[in-house]
């Protein structure tokens, strides 16, 4: 066999397996990110204490209820005393009409809200459309989480914060009255792009975002298709400024194109030092 030939079909089969990789196997790979906040960062806020942070889930025709219940399982395992969802509950072709898939999404996050209290906010496919808004705000709301939209939490020992959408709503800080400015603020925004442009915070701060898929599919980490508010910052950790950080989801579901390649989907655990 000439070898251009043979290089020729050993071209082909890395091509197959990369892209079987990336289509079937990538996208369920999900792992869990176990992160220690510092006493000192957290100033003795939640102390002790576990939040499970997961984003971009885009419930439709490819991620299943046999994934969400996988999610769900994997996010009680960890058990966690907060449980803290990023946006993107839904995409372009979930089907919003069926009945039957609405209920059980439904009651797939109950599960989650019935083991202890769940924040989120509205990702830019949540809200782009009135039909997507009313739907991701009945689901969530039905399952009992909390949407922070401008608003903070009504917790006592941590200072949650959520912000609206930034693709297309428009997000402000409201602080709370009874914090002093070096206080603790963990905060909840989609795009990671505006917490790190306009650091609204401008105390002890962390943000959570997602929106980005850790670049989903990548050139072995280099992204090749990055969304709008997500392209400076794209995965893991920033420092924004000397008391802001910006931790970044790669979400656990795809959009578009559903595949991932260097792009593992996570949920990322916090865990509160005590001092």
């Amino acid at each position: 066999m000439p070898i251009v030939e043979f290089l020729l079909i050993i071209a082909l089969l890395l091509i197959a397996v990369f892209l079987y990789y990336g289509f079937k196997i990538a996208p369920w790979r999900l792992r869990v990110r176990k992160q220690q906040i510092p006493a000192a960062k957290t100033k003795g806020s939640f102390a002790g204490k576990r939040a499970v942070f997961f984003s971009d889930v885009h419930w439709g025709p490819v991620f299943t209820t046999k994934h969400l219940e996988r999610l769900c399982d994997l996010i009680l395992e960890q058990d966690p005393q907060l449980i803290l969802f990023g946006g993107d509950l839904v995409e372009e072709k979930t089907d919003l009409a069926n009945a039957h898939l609405k209920s059980e999404l439904i009651r797939q996050l109950t599960l989650l809200s019935e083991y202890c209290p769940c924040y989120a906010v509205l990702g830019n496919h949540d809200v782009e459309t009135v039909r997507n808004r009313l739907y991701t705000t009945e689901v969530l709301t039905a399952a009992c989480f909390t949407i922070l939209e401008n608003g903070w939490a009504d917790l006592e020992d941590l200072a949650l914060y959520g912000f609206k959408n930034a693709t297309h709503d428009f997000p402000a800080f409201i602080d709370r009255p009874d914090l002093a400015a070096d206080d603790f603020r963990l905060l909840l925004c989609h795009e990671p792009d505006f917490v790190g442009k306009y650091k609204p915070v401008s105390g002890n701060a962390l943000y959570l975002s997602g929106h980005s898929h850790g670049g989903q599919v990548t050139l072995f980490g280099l992204p090749l298709i990055l969304p709008y508010l997500g392209r400076r910052y794209v995965r893991g950790w920033h420092q924004l400024n000397e008391n802001n950080l910006l931790l970044i989801s790669n979400g656990v579901g795809t959009v578009h194109i559903h595949a991932r390649f260097c792009a593992r989907p996570d949920i990322q655990v916090l865990d509160f030092a005590v001092k």
